[in-house]
C-alpha cells in the first residue's frame, strides 16, 4: 500500500484487492419503516468515489476547501466524503440534531463554500441567512436555488465510462484537515472537531487495536462514522434498518432479523439502541432469545447499568462483549469486558484498561476553572491524583484531536500544550469527565466535572449514587442536580412501583451518600420520562432538567428528610 498520508490510501487498496466484495449495504429510511435496500461494492464504490472527485475538479474546488455534507448514510455520503478526502477537500459534518438556532452557528464557523444534502433541508435555505453565500446541491432533486448534484455526476460518469483511471488520493501532512464535526456542548456555540488525515488514520489504527477485525467479518455498526473505519479495514458494512434520529426507538425485531439473515459478526451502539434489542429477545420464547451470529459486540456512547450488561450477555451468550469509553475528540480511551465489568461491586462506572495510543492523566483542576486561572502542564502534573483519588481526566496521543476548528477560546479551555513531545501528542485534552484509576490502573467514571454537586465545602459525585438508586426495583432512573442550594432527585419509575417503595429507596441510598455532607433533605420530582441526548438517546440531559427547575413551574417536588 502506497500511503501518502492521505486518509483515503488503506480504502484504495481495498478496493483494488478486492473490487467485488460488498463494501455497503445501507437501507433508504423512513422514521423507522425501511423503503428500500441497497449495496455496492468496493470496486463499484471506488468508482463512484472518482466520479465525484471529477465532478469536483471541474467545479475547480481544491486543497484547502471546505464543503458541509448533511446527509443520511447512503452510497452517496460516503462516495460523497471520501471523494473530498482525495482532493484534500475538507468536509464538515453538521449534527442536525442541536436545533436550528446552534446549526446556523456551525454554518456560519465552518467557513464552507458550499453544501451537500437532501432537498427537504436545501429548498428552505432562503430562511437560513447562514446558507445564502454558499453553493447550494441536493442529492434528491432541484429547485429555485439549488441544484441536483446526481444529475451532474451521472453526466461525468458518462464521460468516464471508457477510461482507465484509477482513484487516487492527493499527498496530505500531518497537519492537513480531513473531516470537521460539528457537535454541540452543553451551553454555547458549536464546536468543530478538528479530524485531520492523520488523526483519522491514528484512530483507524487504534480502533483496529483494540477491536481486531477478521477478513470474513460483517459489522452493522449505529454509528455512522464507523463506516470510515470498516471502509478502511475492507470489511462489509451492513448499517441497522434504523432511525438514526431515535436509534432508541428502533424496531428491534427487525434488526435482530438482519442479524440472522446476513450472518452479521459484529455489532456496536449506544446503550439505549442495544437495550432496545436486548429487551425484545428477552421477550422472545426459548430458542430465539440469543443471538449467536454475533461474535463481538461493542457499547458505547454513554455509561451502561449493570442491568443492561446483564442482559447483553444474555442475549449474546457467546459474544466478545465489551463498553468501550471515549469521546468525538478521543477514540478510543479504554474499554473493559462485559465479564469483567459485572464482577465489580465497587460503585462507579467501570470503562477499564487504557488504549495503549493513550497518555492519560487524571488530575484535580476544576476549581481553578471557577477561579479563571489558567491551567497549564506544569500546573496539572502538581495536582496529578494518587489511585483511587477522583479528579478529571485528561487524555493525549496520536489520535487525539489537537483542536477545535477556529475556535480559539474552545482550545484554550479544553487543549493544554504539553512540552518535551512529539507534535503529534502535543496537547492534553480536557475529557470533562471525573473519574479515577484503581490498583490495577482501570479507569473508572464518577462524572461530569459540570454535573458534580458542591455544597458545604464538600464534593458529591453524581454516578455512584445514581447507579445505586437505578438497580432499586422500582426506579427505572435517576438524575442527582443541584441548583441554588439544594439537591433535587429526579426519578423515572419502573411500571411495577410503589410510591412508598420509592421513597424508602431515595431515603436509604441518598442518606449513605448525602449524610456526610451535611444535607438534610432533598427535593424528590416524578417524572413520566428521563430527557436524553438526541443523538444516542443515551445520555441524560441534565441541562435541560436544569431549565425545567427555573421559576419552580415545571414540576412538583416533594421533600424528602434525610
Amino acid at each position: 500500500m502506497v500511503d501518502n498520508g492521505n486518509f483515503i490510501s488503506r480504502f484504495i487498496q481495498n478496493a483494488e484487492n478486492t473490487p467485488d466484495k460488498i463494501a455497503l449495504q445501507l437501507p433508504q429510511m423512513d422514521g423507522q419503516n425501511c423503503l428500500s435496500e441497497a449495496s455496492i461494492s468496493y470496486g463499484e464504490l471506488s468508482s463512484l468515489i472518482a466520479a465525484y472527485k471529477t465532478l469536483w475538479q471541474k467545479k475547480g474546488w481544491k486543497a484547502g476547501d471546505r464543503v458541509i455534507v448533511i446527509l443520511k448514510p447512503s452510497k452517496e455520503l460516503y462516495a460523497i466524503a471520501m471523494s473530498l478526502f482525495s482532493l484534500g477537500i475538507v468536509a464538515v459534518f453538521i449534527d442536525t440534531g442541536m436545533g436550528r438556532k446552534k446549526i446556523q452557528m456551525a454554518i456560519r464557523d465552518s467557513n464552507a463554500s458550499a453544501i451537500i444534502s437532501m432537498k427537504a433541508l436545501i429548498k428552505l435555505f432562503w430562511l437560513v441567512p447562514a446558507l445564502w453565500p454558499l453553493q447550494r446541491f441536493s442529492i434528491d432533486g432541484s429547485g429555485f436555488g439549488y441544484r441536483n448534484i446526481i444529475d451532474q455526476v451521472n453526466e461525468v460518469i458518462s464521460e468516464r465510462a471508457n477510461t482507465n483511471d484509477t482513484l487516487k488520493g492527493i499527498e496530505r501532512s500531518n497537519t492537513d484537515h480531513g473531516l470537521i464535526s460539528f457537535t454541540s456542548g452543553s451551553t454555547g456555540r458549536p464546536k468543530g472537531a478538528d479530524r485531520t488525515h492523520f488523526s483519522l488514520i491514528q484512530q483507524h489504527l487504534a480502533i483496529r487495536d483494540h477491536w481486531p477485525d477478521e477478513v470474513d467479518d460483517i459489522d452493522c455498526p449505529c454509528f455512522p462514522v464507523m463506516v470510515l473505519h470498516n471502509l478502511s479495514c475492507g470489511m462489509t458494512t451492513i448499517m441497522p434498518k434504523v432511525d438514526l434520529a431515535q436509534p432508541s426507538q428502533v424496531n428491534a425485531e427487525v434488526v435482530i432479523g438482519q442479524i440472522r439473515q446476513h450472518k452479521i459478526t459484529r455489532l456496536s451502539g449506544a446503550p439505549a439502541y442495544i437495550a432496545a434489542l436486548v429487551n425484545y429477545l428477552s421477550q422472545q420464547q426459548e430458542g430465539l432469545n440469543t443471538v449467536s451470529e454475533i461474535k463481538s459486540i461493542v457499547v458505547g456512547g454513554a455509561t451502561v447499568s449493570k442491568a443492561l450488561a446483564q442482559g447483553i450477555r444474555q442475549a449474546f451468550p457467546t459474544a466478545d462483549a465489551r463498553i468501550v469509553y471515549g469521546s468525538t475528540e478521543a477514540e478510543p480511551i479504554s474499554d473493559v469486558s462485559l465479564d469483567e465489568y459485572l464482577g465489580e461491586q465497587k460503585e462507579g462506572y467501570l470503562v477499564g484498561h487504557i488504549a495503549s495510543q493513550v497518555d492519560l492523566l487524571i488530575s484535580n483542576v476544576s476549581d481553578l476553572d471557577e477561579q479563571g486561572k489558567t491551567i497549564t502542564e506544569e500546573v496539572l502534573l502538581a495536582r496529578a491524583c494518587q489511585v483511587d483519588e477522583i479528579g478529571e481526566i485528561l487524555v493525549s496521543g496520536h489520535h487525539v484531536l489537537k483542536q477545535y476548528i477556529d475556535n480559539p477560546s474552545a482550545n484554550r479551555e479544553n487543549k493544554i500544550p504539553r512540552k518535551n513531545v512529539e507534535a503529534t501528542k502535543s496537547v492534553w485534552h480536557r475529557t470533562g469527565d471525573c473519574g479515577y484509576q484503581d490498583s490495577q490502573g482501570r479507569l473508572w467514571l464518577s462524572g461530569r466535572i459540570k454535573d458534580v454537586i458542591r455544597i458545604n465545602g464538600q464534593t458529591l459525585q453524581p454516578y455512584p449514587i445514581e447507579q445505586k438508586l437505578d438497580q432499586e426495583k422500582g426506579i427505572q432512573r435517576s438524575s442527582v442536580i443541584h441548583y441554588e442550594g439544594e439537591v433535587y432527585l429526579f426519578v423515572q419509575p419502573s411500571q411495577k412501583k410503589t410510591a412508598s417503595s420509592v421513597i424508602e429507596s431515595i431515603t436509604r441510598i441518598a442518606s449513605d451518600h448525602l449524610s456526610d455532607l451535611g444535607i438534610k433533605h432533598i427535593r424528590y420530582i416524578e417524572i413520566e420520562k428521563m430527557p436524553v441526548d438526541g443523538r444516542h438517546n443515551s445520555k441524560i440531559d441534565r441541562p435541560l432538567l436544569r431549565e425545567s427547575l427555573v421559576g419552580n413551574k415545571a414540576h412538583k417536588s416533594q421533600l424528602v428528610a434525610l
